[in-house]
């Protein structure tokens, strides 16, 4: 998922112009999602986008796609240019191409768990939004990014009665088990800086009201967080769950989340319950 927090880790494959199959982000060929974000990460602690002077570089590859339903899973090859960027290791920020058809080539990636990626579509009046994705690039050289598209995000955001601001930050995000991948429902999750949480249910999108819960697809989106609260771009989403049949209860789990302003964040988090 990345988003869905492992977001992408998605394997290159052969696709047309027109369709790809589901985009499974966090997904290496045919497999559950691996976490990119994992309950517990802090913004108030290590950083997560600063790379250890030791942990070498790597390198990441892969296809562009534009996500084509409000599930954040159906996708289409994006066949505009962008600049696909990453956290370097010797340099701030490596940025390769993306040209539509042929893969995009990061080299000298720092290797970190998650690696905050970037794709910005060159046609800034086009559809497709600056989206941000998690990436683990300690374990993974592969990945299918992601972006997100305006028409379908502001539906969302409209059906949780507000309007997509241009400087806030939205985040698009997908709750799993860490042990099996698996979509995780019944969870409250929240993020003090967004105007709005709006959570996907079987019903639809449901704006939250200090007592929604994930749905079977564990998908939330988080509208118009403000920025400007970030710590080095990072900002904490909190976890809780009551205590059910199968599984204890969950308190106060806290992950750190890359936000920017006028872009999207897209990631999948992995939750140990």
């Amino acid at each position: 998922m990345l988003l869905a927090a492992a977001l992408t880790g998605t394997s290159v494959a052969a696709c047309s112009k027109e369709d790809h199959p589901p985009y499974a982000a966090g997904c290496e060929s045919d497999c559950a999602p691996l976490p990119g974000v994992t309950l517990g990460g802090s913004a108030t602690g290590a950083s997560t986008t600063t790379p250890a002077a030791d942990a070498g570089s790597g390198s990441l590859t892969g296809q562009v796609v534009q996500l084509t339903d409000d599930g954040f899973i159906n996708a289409a090859l994006f066949v505009k240019s962008a600049t696909v960027s990453a956290v370097g290791a010797s340099a701030a920020t490596v940025s390769g191409v993306w040209d539509g058809a042929d893969p995009y080539v990061l080299s000298d990636v720092a290797l970190l768990g998650p690696n905050w990626v970037s794709v910005h579509p060159d046609d800034v009046q086009g559809d497709a939004l600056i989206t941000y994705q998690a990436v683990g690039t300690s374990s993974v050289s592969t990945a299918d990014l992601a972006v997100v598209s305006a028409t379908i995000l502001d539906e969302v955001i409209t059906a949780g009665q507000t309007l997509r601001s241009l400087d806030g930050g939205q985040v698009v995000l997908f709750f799993r088990s860490s042990s099996t991948g698996a979509a995780l429902s019944g969870l409250h999750v929240a993020m003090s800086s967004a105007q709005a949480a709006i959570f996907a249910s079987s019903k639809g999108w449901i704006a939250d009201d200090g007592t929604a819960t994930t749905g079977p697809s564990g998908l939330v989106v988080f509208a118009n967080v403000d920025a400007s609260k970030s710590g080095k771009g990072l900002q904490n989403v909190t976890v809780s769950r009551g205590v059910t049949a199968t599984s204890p209860a969950l308190s106060g789990g806290t992950f750190a989340i890359q936000v920017v302003s006028g872009a999207v964040t897209l990631a999948n988090v992995s939750v140990p319950l």
